[in-house]
Parts: C-alpha cells; sequence; structure tokens
C-alpha cells in the first residue's frame, strides 16, 4: 500500500517513466509476482490510528444502485465502532478512483487486476481479525448490504520504514 496527496501523481509523467523503466533488480523480480491487484483509490473513510502487524483485506463491488446506502451502512454504522474492539486499530475504506495505465512492468509481471471498492482492516489481535470477517464484516453479511464478488485475505506485517528511514536506508550501507 502507497500513500500519495493527490492520485493525480500516479498518472505523472515521472510515475509513469519510473514504471515504463523498472531497475534491473526490479525486472527480474517480476516474474515472481502472482495474482496482483492495483487499484488507485481515494480514502472514502478511516477510524482508529496506527498501523497493526495484522491485516484484513476485504475487495468487493457495490452492486448495481447500492453505493449509497452500502457507503453509508459501511461509514456510519460499521466502520467507526470497529476500532474499540479488542485487537482492532484502525479501519479504512477505499474506493476505486482511477484506473492504472498499462505499463513495461506490467508486461513483465502481468496485467494489474483492478480494485473497485476495499475494506482495510489492521489491529495486534490475529484472532479478532479472522473472527471479524466470519461475522462483522463476512462475506455474506457485505453482500446483504449490496456488494458482490467480495474476496478477503489476512496479512502480516513484518517490517515497514517510514519515508524519512527508507531515505536514511539508501545512503548508508547494509550492514
Amino acid at each position: 500500500m502507497y500513500e500519495v496527496e493527490q492520485l493525480a501523481t500516479l498518472a505523472s509523467d515521472a510515475y509513469l517513466e519510473r514504471l515504463n523503466n523498472p531497475s534491473p533488480w526490479t525486472s527480474s523480480m517480476m516474474p515472481s509476482y502472482r495474482g496482483m491487484f492495483r487499484g488507485f483509490c481515494s480514502v472514502s473513510g478511516s477510524f482508529g490510528v496506527g498501523l497493526g502487524h495484522v491485516g484484513l483485506l476485504i475487495r468487493f463491488k457495490p452492486s448495481t444502485g447500492t453505493e449509497p446506502s452500502l457507503r453509508t451502512w459501511l461509514l456510519g454504522d460499521t466502520l467507526a465502532k470497529l476500532p474499540s474492539k479488542p485487537g482492532i486499530g484502525s479501519v479504512h475504506l477505499f474506493e476505486g478512483a482511477l484506473t492504472p495505465r498499462m505499463t513495461n512492468e506490467q508486461r513483465i509481471r502481468g496485467v494489474d487486476a483492478s480494485v473497485d471498492w476495499a475494506l482495510f482492516v489492521t489491529g495486534y489481535g490475529h484472532e479478532e481479525l479472522a473472527s471479524l470477517s466470519q461475522s462483522g464484516l463476512a462475506d455474506a453479511r457485505l453482500e446483504e448490504q449490496g456488494a458482490a464478488g467480495v474476496r478477503s485475505a489476512m496479512y502480516r506485517l513484518d517490517y515497514a520504514l517510514t519515508d524519512r528511514e527508507a531515505g536514511l536506508a539508501t545512503k548508508s550501507p547494509c550492514r
């Protein structure tokens, strides 16, 4: 997940130049990627703070005509309550906003599948997030509210750098 101030950054000449001229290392790694999804989304709502080491990602598409009611259910009734539950730190609703352009990087690893809407819940309790995916944010529950094609997956964060730390890492030799 990457965060930018403006979605236009992801369609800029500088960004596309990088993707169309991948480094040798990137070119050697890209064929190993499978099932890549890249969605350029806007943040419709965020609740809680921090980034937990466990993440639940739920991708879906609103059924035709259900966007307003699904958004209201998620933002008004459901997501705001989640960070107060044990094991959960933050939750975010993303809505697809820009279609990625074809790049040489995609030609190496395969075309990106798009993201329509996505929920990203992070926390410190694997069991709590797994339980959430079977109850309050279960596929069937989301479908009752107007979501279609619901797919979910659990992830674990092993390591992260801030932008400042990443800059320091590139300036000093690895030991």
